[in-house]
């Protein structure tokens, strides 16, 4: 209890975590985290003494709190969080709504890894892991990343040509926009076809192709622009551009504004490249 108090006045200001190992404990710390400007971290063996605990810290004022529940197993922490967050939100009940900490140190790195997998995609709020580990972090940052954002901006990818696999001048050429999921499984399908292609990515603001389309961010005036641009013409030798089926009304604009270009309509679905692929190559359109 001295060297944590000790700590907490020689960390004033850094609004650092007093973790206590219970209640008790935590109720000493109280004071000198209000002085200091800490948050207290409550550690109870149960959801009823962790909930018993918030709400009396709560109802005499303190409430830069974190929550850490003691558990047995994987399962039973993911479990006892969704509980936690569902009686917070769908409930509002307030004891249970702080954020969650919780210590892994299983002894194995790729256990260690899992529950903090767990912990981050279900409602947990800080991880502590038992050391540094490059790859594990730039793992579990990418995961963070990748699940916490904000749902009004898509990910996208940079709008430039993509070079699939070793295409050359001659190589066939497609054209997505630049939502991450559409550029990753377009571009994934025709890798699967065993061909190398070029793959060209307008800025879309990240829609799909649909969306993009009837928000005017996926037209032939744009598309057209694009290409012109960036210099495609100069860069390959072929004239044939394949645009997704869903937008098969831009092929003949797009023609009339890439003069001797000839537009292809691909298929409405990603899944259906393959199949539309080895027909092109082979002849049969």
């Amino acid at each position: 209890m001295q060297a944590i108090q000790k700590a907490a006045s020689l960390l004033d200001g850094s609004h650092s975590i007093l973790c206590a190992p219970d209640s008790r404990v935590a109720e000493g710390l109280i004071q000198f985290a209000q002085v200091n400007g800490h948050a207290v971290s409550i550690t109870e063996p149960n959801m009823d003494f962790l909930i018993e605990a918030a709400s009396k810290f709560r109802g005499n004022g303190f409430n830069n709190l974190l929550l850490h529940l003691e558990t047995r197993s994987l399962a039973e922490r993911m479990q006892l969080n969704t509980i936690a967050r569902r009686a917070a939100i769908m409930d509002n009940f307030k004891p249970l709504g702080f954020p969650i900490v919780h210590f892994i140190d299983t002894g194995n790195l790729i256990k260690d890894t899992i529950a903090a997998v767990t912990e981050i995609t279900k409602y947990g709020s800080i991880c502590i892991l038992p050391g540094f580990n490059e790859s594990q972090l730039a793992t579990l940052l990418t995961l963070r990343l990748n699940v916490y954002t904000d749902p009004q901006k898509p990910i996208q990818v940079e709008p430039k040509v993509y070079a699939i696999g070793e295409p050359t001048p001659d190589s066939p050429v497609f054209v997505t926009t630049n939502f991450s999921l559409t550029y990753f499984i377009v571009t994934g399908e025709i890798e699967n076809c065993g061909i190398s292609a070029w793959l060209v990515v307008p800025e879309c603001e990240g829609m799909s192709v649909l969306t993009a389309w009837a928000a005017g961010k996926f037209s032939a005036g744009t598309i057209a622009k694009f290409i012109k641009e960036i210099g495609l013409e100069t860069q390959i030798n072929t004239r044939t551009i394949v645009i997704p089926g869903y937008v098969s009304q831009i092929s003949g604009e797009l023609e009339d504004n890439l003069p001797g270009w000839r537009v292809m309509v691909g298929p409405e679905e990603a899944s259906e490249l393959e199949g539309f692929i080895k027909s092109y190559i082979s002849g049969a359109l």
